[in-house]
Parts: structure tokens; C-alpha cells; sequence
């Protein structure tokens, strides 16, 4: 990934994406540049937490700026594997004359063939993935914690954009700053995520970034095609700019953004 700042605000952009600019634009936020006070300091996005609606409104009226976005969509995330698909008809519904964003229900990945239409993915130690066709122009974002995960909520945002017209060895993947295996330690793996991640333990701890590439490549989607930030979020030093909640339990959320142009 590379450091940039859009219109003030600090963030990140895949290598791999980048390389289609011209077609999309996409960054994954910091925890800087916001107003939110602690625990949330400062670039919170995140309405399901505690901190005032009108910070958060702000915060996400400062990214929206930033990526120059007029519509913009988010989810209640529930650590499901429920993919909103939005076509043209999709986009018509949620955007009528006057509505600019939307914060869906029960929903943790979108997909969409539409440009112009802002997605946005709310984390803080769970993977932010986006997916993109740069030939079909077809985009996915997703949230995926180890509950995600255990669903393959990656499988379904593929599914789905296959549906659109997408092929599994055309799509590039990001994964944005994410807990590292360092930090991944859980009592009883098999009981807690289940034995499917075993193979992915060492000295108790998971590998869930690898679990999370494996399952990609399974999916039909080329390793070389797959950047991993390789950021752990719940390290205190590499971590920092970032929010986490195994680090610090009651925080904020950081955003991944993506549109086409």
C-alpha cells in the first residue's frame, strides 16, 4: 500500500488498484483527521458506537469530500455474509431525488456495477476487502472478521459479481490493515472458530490473513492479484494510526471508500 492524503485527509491505496485510477477511486482511512474525542479519536465513522451522531456525521462528510463522492452507501454490520447488490434499479431505490447516503440494514458487502456510487466498509481489526474487475467495471467491498470468515463472505461478493458479468481470475483484492497473527490469539480454536482454521494456528494463534488469501485463491482469484496491507491493526506501534478493538476495546471504526469513476 501507499500514504497519501485526500483533500487534508491522511490514508492508504492498494498498488494493485491504483493502477486503474482512472476508473476508480478508492482509499482506506485512518483514524486522523476527524473530530471525534477519545475513545473515538478522531476519524470515527461508525454510527453504531458510542460517540455523538454528529461527530460521526462529520467525520463521514469529511471523507465523502475527500473522495469527492455525491452518493454514499454503508452497512449495519452484523458479521453476516448478506451481499447488497446494487444495479441500476438498486440505485434508483436507495438514491431517490434528495437522499445522498444510506446506512442499510444487515448488510456487510456490497456489490455494484454502477459508477458514481460510493461504498464504504467500517472496521477496526476486521478485514476490509474490495474486489475489482477493471474490465467488466464491476466493484465489491466487504467486511470480514473471523465470523465472516467462517462464512466466506469473500465467496459470496465473487458470486455475486460473477452474476454481473465478472470473471474470478479478472478481479483484483485488497485487504486492508487488519489484526495480525500476532495478535489473533483465541482459548480454543476449534470450539471458538471451528476446525477448518487449525491448519492456520500457530502456538495459538491464528493466521487469519492467510485463511482469508486461501480462501480467495480458491475462489478462482490469482495470487498475484491479491495485496495484503500486512499491517496489523492491533499493534501498538504498527497499529497506531489505526483503530482496534482487540487493543483497545470500546473505539471507533476506520473506513475503506471506493467508487467508480
Amino acid at each position: 500500500m501507499k500514504k497519501l492524503s485526500k483533500g487534508g485527509v491522511p490514508c492508504y491505496q492498494f498498488h494493485l488498484i491504483d493502477g486503474f485510477s482512472e476508473e476508480i477511486n478508492h482509499a482506506v482511512f485512518t483514524r486522523t483527521g476527524g473530530v471525534s474525542s477519545a475513545p473515538y479519536n478522531t476519524l470515527n465513522v461508525n454510527f453504531q458506537s458510542k460517540d455523538k451522531r454528529e461527530n460521526v456525521l462529520e467525520n463521514r462528510r469529511r471523507v465523502m469530500k475527500s473522495m469527492n463522492l455525491t452518493y454514499c452507501i454503508s452497512g449495519v454490520q452484523t458479521h453476516s455474509k448478506n451481499v447488497l447488490v446494487i444495479d441500476a434499479e438498486k440505485r434508483a431505490e436507495l438514491f431517490p431525488v434528495g437522499r445522498k447516503t444510506v446506512e442499510f440494514d444487515d448488510t456487510d458487502a456490497f456489490v455494484t456495477n454502477q459508477r458514481g456510487v460510493g461504498l464504504m466498509i467500517k472496521v477496526a481489526d476486521c478485514q476490509a476487502i474490495i474486489f475489482f474487475d477493471p474490465g467488466k467495471k464491476i466493484l465489491g467491498l466487504a467486511h470480514a472478521g473471523w465470523r465472516g470468515l467462517k462464512q466466506n463472505i469473500s465467496a459470496e461478493v465473487v458470486a455475486a459479481m460473477v452474476d454481473l458479468g465478472s470473471n474470478p481470475g479478472h478481479i483484483l483484492v485488497g485487504m486492508a490493515p487488519s489484526l495480525g497473527m500476532a495478535h489473533s490469539g483465541f482459548t480454543d480454536v476449534a470450539a471458538e472458530l471451528g476446525e477448518e482454521f487449525l491448519p492456520f494456528v500457530k502456538g495459538g494463534k491464528v493466521d487469519l490473513w492467510e485463511f482469508s488469501r486461501r480462501q480467495l485463491m480458491a475462489l478462482g482469484i490469482e495470487e498475484r492479484k491479491i495485496e495484503n496491507a500486512r499491517i496489523d491493526t492491533a499493534d501498538r506501534e504498527e497499529g497506531r494510526h489505526f483503530f482496534s478493538y482487540r487493543r483497545e476495546g470500546e473505539t471507533g471504526r476506520f473506513a475503506m471508500v471506493a467508487v467508480m469513476r
